[in-house]
């Protein structure tokens, strides 16, 4: 898993956890608040009750000699027809804003006497969980009362008389979990819209912070990927301001590690080249004083055999350059400045690599001037850098095109563009095709840019690449000190 993944993983199940714990703890807070408003509202409506039945059983007459047995059985059947005791309970049963569903007054003999609900008068009372208990219980308890219930909680009261321990009359009132279910789910619902709102703004916040808390790691591993390029990161070490000191002081540090690793390169390549060439280039120049002898020996005996050896001695010479070249790359050049006319030294590179663009299928052009004018620079880097922007303008074009030189004046310097029609390059390509030893061509040598790179620098010049796939490629170089021919 990647780290970015990681982190919002991470961060949005601790806070998905931090979210369940506080929904929780709010849930219980309102079951316990509503079952404590339910246990507060049936004792305030038994007292009120309680306080009519006093009432009644009070202004009830008793006949004299009457034993106590006799006198509850004439409360009972008081209360059984008293039509205000009957029109308070099923007011107070019927109140919309509570949760009480029924209420019983419960004689002696555990029958009820009165009820909100008239067919239940006559009927023997069942005993139900008491609500105050299921309020004082525990926060699960309480929550699946509520949530998955069906049976409903009393409350009772009772009303007794001094010296006997069983009460003569109870007040049941019965609470229904369905209608505390009704009052919490309004709550309910919006306590669980605001935590899927938190947990959403969390996982936003979170993705945001992953992302921030990232950019110093895609810094550091962008500069490891130029360095694995082969390019320098060409970075200095900030002074103090808002940015990460801590990050830039690793990219730093790579940007050093990258230099060292070049300077390295860049030895050991000399020193490989250096030796190669050198075991290259003593056969080379036996090879050719042999030749020569060889020449000589056979000269007048096998006339046509001079034909072959030219063509032997040429690929000697040939190998002989590319030897050079590689050494031109590794090893300090003194230029040998003088003036001369850049167009005309472009129109005869041209006319040279005419016959092999003919042979590949592509057209040549050049383009001069509008006023002549003359540089001062080495005729023969500058040449040889020409030559190779052209060849590789030609070995570009796969099947037939179009490759222009133009050589014109701008803004002070002399610029020689060599434009085709090729395939273009992508960017992956276009930002190194300037290394030592890097080609995209199956027999390239990945030398022949590096060297014109190298030409141009050392006349304080620039070499501007234009190119996309599909569109072809432009190479401009530049060589600043011009001077108008008269």
């Amino acid at each position: 898993m990647r780290l970015r993944a990681r982190l919002l993983v991470l961060s949005i199940s601790t806070v998905a956890i931090i979210v369940a714990v506080l929904f929780t703890l709010h849930l219980d807070s309102l079951t316990h608040a509503w079952l404590d408003t339910a246990v507060d509202r049936s004792a305030i409506v038994g007292k009120q009750i309680q306080s009519l039945l006093t009432d009644r059983i009070s202004n009830t007459p008793s006949a004299a000699g009457a034993s106590l047995a006799q006198t509850k059985r004439s409360w009972s059947r008081t209360l059984a027809t008293d039509q205000e005791l009957y029109t308070m309970l099923v007011e107070q049963a019927n109140v919309p804003s509570g949760a009480i569903v029924e209420i019983n007054v419960i004689g002696e003999d555990g029958r009820i006497l009165r009820s909100s609900i008239p067919t239940r008068e006559g009927q023997a009372s069942f005993v139900h969980e008491s609500l105050v208990s299921v309020r004082d219980s525990g926060a699960l308890a309480r929550l699946m009362a509520i949530r998955t219930a069906t049976t409903d909680y009393e409350t009772r009261i009772p009303l007794g008389i001094d010296g006997q321990d069983k009460p003569v009359f109870e007040i049941q009132l019965l609470v229904s979990p369905v209608l505390l279910r009704d009052k919490v789910m309004p709550d309910l619902t919006s306590t669980v819209l605001v935590s899927l709102f938190a947990l959403f703004a969390a996982a936003a916040l979170a993705g945001v912070s992953a992302h921030m808390a990232l950019l110093p790691v895609r810094r550091i591993s962008r500069a490891i990927d130029t360095l694995s390029t082969g390019n320098p990161l060409g970075l200095n070490f900030p002074r103090q301001s808002s940015e990460d000191r801590e990050v830039a002081a690793v990219e730093y540090k790579l940007s050093l590690l990258g230099e060292k690793m070049q300077g390295a390169r860049r030895d050991a390549i000399g020193t490989l080249v250096r030796t190669v060439a050198h075991e290259i280039r003593n056969p080379l120049n036996a090879i050719s004083l042999r030749l020569e002898t060889l020449r000589m020996k056979i000269a007048d005996d096998i006339p046509e055999a001079e034909g072959e050896i030219d063509l032997v001695s040429h690929e000697v010479q040939r190998l002989d350059r590319v030897v050079k070249t590689f050494l031109d790359l590794n090893q300090p050049l003194e230029l040998e400045l003088a003036d001369f006319d850049p167009a005309e030294l472009t129109r005869t590179t041209v006319e040279t690599l005419r016959p092999q663009a003919t042979q590949a299928g592509v057209e040549l052009l050049f383009t001069g001037p509008l006023t002549s004018f003359t540089v001062r620079a080495d005729r023969g880097l500058i040449g040889q850098a020409i030559l190779n922007l052209i060849k590789n303008a030609i070995q570009a074009i796969d099947g037939g095109g179009t490759v222009k030189a133009t050589v014109q004046l701008k803004d002070g310097s002399c610029q020689i563009a060599v434009t085709d029609n090729g395939p273009g390059m992508p960017a992956s390509v276009r930002e190194r095709i300037f290394e030592p030893y890097f080609t995209t061509k199956p027999t390239g040598s990945g030398i022949g840019l590096a060297f014109t790179k190298r030409a141009v620098d050392l006349h304080n010049g620039r070499i501007d690449v234009e190119s996309a796939p599909g569109s072809g490629t432009t190479m401009a170089l530049s060589i600043p000190a011009v001077r108008r021919t008269a």
